[in-house]
C-alpha cells in the first residue's frame, strides 16, 4: 500500500504559528520523488519540536498510516537498544516475519530473548527487514524525538535504516536540539530546521494559553520570550497574582517555572566551566541593568 495515494481525511491541528511546518514535513513524506525518506526536525529547547511531532503523528494517523514512536531519555542513555525496545513494541508480535538468525538477534538486542549480545550489523539488518516487512503489509512511519539522549546502539540502527529506506514505504521523522552534535546531525539527512514563532503566533498562544493576562503584560512575556513557545506558556505561571495583572509590578527579571529551569539547565551544565562563568557574569550584568533602570525610573 503507498500511502501517498489513500484518500485525504481531515489533516490534523497543527500547533500555533507551525501551520507551514506541519505542511512542509507532509509534502516531504508525501510527495517525495522516490520513496521511503527520513527528515531530521531541529530547533532550540522549547521551540516546539515534540508539538510538531505530535500533530505529524496524528495526521499520519488520520491517513491510515501506522506510526511507531521512541524519545531519547537520559537516564536511559546508558542502556543498550533502550530506544530501540520502545520503538519496537508495538511489532514484537511480528518478529516471527524474520528467519530466525534475524529474529533471535533482534530479541535478543530489545530484551524479549536471551543468549549472548548479537553483533551490531546483524541487529541493523533485522531492524530493516522487519520494518520493511511489516511495511509491505501498512506505510510506516517513525518518529524518534530526543535524539541526542538515545543510547549509542539505537542511533547507530536508526542511522543504518536511515540510509536504506529508499523503495519502501517507511518515513523517518527524528527531532534533536539544534547543535547538540546528535550522530544523526552528521549522517547527511535532510534538516528542517523550526524557528522562533513569529510576533503574531506569539500574542496567539500568549492569549489562547492565559486569557486573563492584560495585553500590556502579555507584550513584557512575549518580549522575553522571544518566540519560544515554552517560555510564552510558561513565564505567566511563575508571576503573582499581581504581576500577572499589573504591568508595574512586574519583576525587572522575570522567573522561571521548575519547568523551564530544568530545560536550560541541561544545557548549561554540559557547557565547559568556564563558559559557565561567562554566562553567570552576562546574566549578572543583564540583571543589575534592569535594577538600575527601575532605580533610575520617576
Amino acid at each position: 500500500m503507498d500511502y501517498r495515494h489513500l484518500p485525504l481525511r481531515p489533516a490534523a491541528t497543527p500547533p500555533i504559528g507551525r501551520e507551514a511546518d506541519l505542511e512542509f514535513v507532509r509534502s516531504f513524506f508525501d510527495d517525495s520523488a522516490v520513496r521511503g525518506a527520513a527528515l531530521l526536525l531541529t530547533g532550540e529547547a522549547g521551540v516546539g519540536k515534540t508539538a510538531l511531532l505530535d500533530a505529524v503523528a496524528a495526521d499520519a494517523a488520520e491517513r491510515g498510516v501506522c506510526v511507531l514512536r521512541a524519545a531519547g531519555v537520559q537516564f536511559e542513555a546508558d542502556i543498550a537498544f533502550a530506544g530501540l525496545n520502545q520503538l519496537l513494541v508495538p511489532l514484537f508480535d511480528s518478529f516471527d516475519v524474520l528467519d530466525p538468525l534475524h529474529r533471535d538477534a533482534l530479541r535478543v538486542a530489545v530484551g524479549v530473548g536471551s543468549g549472548p549480545a548479537p553483533d551490531r550489523l546483524l541487529t541493523s539488518t533485522a531492524v530493516l527487514l522487519l520494518l520493511r516487512a511489516v511495511a509491505a503489509r501498512s506505510p510506516l512511519l517513525l518518529l524518534v524525538d530526543d535524539v541526542p539522549w538515545l543510547d549509542r546502539a539505537t542511533t547507530s540502527v536508526l542511522g543504518f535504516v536511515a540510509r536504506r529506506l529508499v523503495g519502501s514505504d517507511i518515513g523517518l521523522l527524528a527531532a534533536c536540539r539544534s547543535g547538540s552534535d546528535s550522530f544523526f546531525e552528521a549522517g547527511g539527512l535532510t534538516e528542517h530546521r523550526l524557528r522562533p514563532l513569529d510576533e503574531a503566533a506569539s500574542a496567539t498562544l500568549l492569549s489562547r494559553a492565559h486569557p486573563d493576562v492584560p495585553p500590556s503584560v502579555r507584550r513584557r512575556i512575549a518580549a522575553e520570550a522571544r518566540g519560544n513557545p515554552l517560555a510564552l506558556v510558561e513565564l505567566p505561571a511563575a508571576l503573582t497574582r499581581e504581576q500577572r495583572t499589573t504591568p508595574a509590578a512586574m519583576p525587572a527579571v522575570l522567573p522561571l517555572t521548575d519547568r523551564l529551569q530544568g530545560l536550560f539547565a541541561t544545557r548549561v551544565t554540559s557547557l565547559p566551566a568556564a563558559s559557565r562563568e561567562l554566562l553567570l557574569l552576562a546574566a549578572l550584568r543583564d540583571a543589575l541593568a534592569a535594577f538600575d533602570a527601575d532605580d533610575d525610573a520617576p
